[in-house]
C-alpha cells in the first residue's frame, strides 16, 4: 500500500490530468484492510489509505510545484507538510512527558473497558471507559505528532486544542478536536462552497465526508451493525449542529454552553466508543 501512495505521489504533478492519473493510481490501495487478519489492522491499513489519499487531493488541487521528495513526504506525513515550519530538531521533554502520561491512561482505559468492564461494571463502565479511551487516544496521537515533528526538526500545527473546554458542540468539532482532519475538511469541502455562497452546503459536504472516513474504517475492520452505529453517530451530531445555532448556545452561561457540548458528546458515545473497543481489543487481551 505505501509503495502505491508513493507512486502515486510521484505521479501527481503538472498537468491537470496527470494529477488525476495520480488520484487513480492511489485507489487500489483501498484493497490492503481486507488482506490483513484482524480487525485493529485492517482499521489501520483503512485510515492509512483513506488519509494517503486524501493528501493525494491536496497535491491535485495545488497550484504550486513540488518536487519528487517533497511530494512523497507530503503523501506519507500525517499532518499537512505546507503547514509545518521548519525549526533546530530537538527532544522535548515536556510534549513526550505528555504523549506518555496519555498513553498511560489511553491503555488503562481501553484495559478497563474490555477487560474489567464485561466482570466489574457492566457497560456503563465499558462505555464510560470508552469515552476516556478515544479521548486519551486522540491525545496520544496529537503528543506524538508534535515530539517526532519537533525531533525531525518541524514545528507541527496544532492537532488538539484541549477540546474538553469546549462551549458548543461547533467549537468542539471545529476548533477543537482533530485539527488535522478538520483542516483538511475545511479546505476542500466547506471553503470551496462557502466562496460560491453556499456555505450550509459546504458544512454538509464537510461532516458527510467526515462520516465516510469514520464509517469507511469500521466498515474495513468490523460488521454491519457496529458500521450502522459509528454512521448513527455522526448523524446525530451534525442534527445537533444544525440545532444548537436556533438555540444560540454561544450565548448560554460558560456552565451550560459545556455541559451542553460535553452531553452532545458524551450521551450517545456508546454509538461510536463501542466499535473503537472492539476495534482495540486485541492490544490488551
Amino acid at each position: 500500500m505505501l509503495a502505491l501512495l508513493v507512486l502515486a505521489a510521484l505521479v501527481t504533478a503538472g498537468s491537470p490530468l496527470r494529477r488525476a492519473l495520480g488520484l487513480l493510481v492511489a485507489l487500489p490501495a483501498f484493497l490492503a484492510p481486507f488482506g490483513a487478519d484482524s480487525p485493529f489492522l485492517r482499521a489501520l491499513l483503512a485510515a492509512a489509505a483513506f488519509w494517503g489519499f486524501a493528501r493525494l487531493i491536496d497535491l491535485a488541487r495545488e497550484p504550486r510545484e513540488f518536487g519528487p521528495l517533497r511530494r512523497v513526504v507530503h503523501v506519507l506525513a500525517i499532518v499537512d507538510s505546507r503547514r509545518c515550519e521548519w525549526v533546530p530538531p530537538r527532544f522535548d521533554v515536556a510534549v513526550w512527558s505528555q504523549t506518555a502520561v496519555a498513553a498511560a491512561f489511553m491503555y488503562m482505559s481501553l484495559w478497563t473497558g474490555v477487560v474489567l468492564a464485561p466482570h466489574h461494571g457492566g457497560l456503563p463502565l465499558r462505555w464510560l471507559a470508552g469515552c476516556a479511551f478515544i479521548y486519551a487516544f486522540a491525545e496520544t496521537a496529537a503528543g506524538l505528532l508534535e515530539g517526532i515533528g519537533r525531533l525531525l526538526g518541524a514545528r507541527v500545527p496544532p492537532v488538539q486544542r484541549h477540546p474538553i473546554l469546549a462551549r458548543s458542540l461547533r467549537d468542539f468539532w471545529g476548533e477543537r478536536w482533530n485539527l488535522v482532519v478538520n483542516r483538511w475538511l475545511r479546505q476542500h469541502c466547506f471553503v470551496p462552497l462557502a466562496r460560491r455562497g453556499h456555505a450550509g452546503a459546504g458544512l454538509a459536504l464537510a461532516f458527510a465526508v467526515s462520516v465516510a472516513l469514520h464509517t469507511w474504517i469500521v466498515a474495513a475492520s468490523l460488521d454491519l451493525d457496529m458500521v450502522l452505529r459509528t454512521a448513527a453517530f455522526f448523524s446525530l451530531q451534525g442534527v445537533l449542529l444544525a440545532v444548537e445555532g436556533p438555540l444560540r448556545v454561544r450565548r448560554w452561561p460558560l456552565p451550560l454552553a459545556r455541559a451542553w457540548a460535553l452531553g452532545g458528546t458524551i450521551l450517545p458515545s456508546p454509538l461510536f466508543t463501542e466499535p473503537m473497543l472492539r476495534m482495540f481489543a486485541e492490544l490488551v487481551t
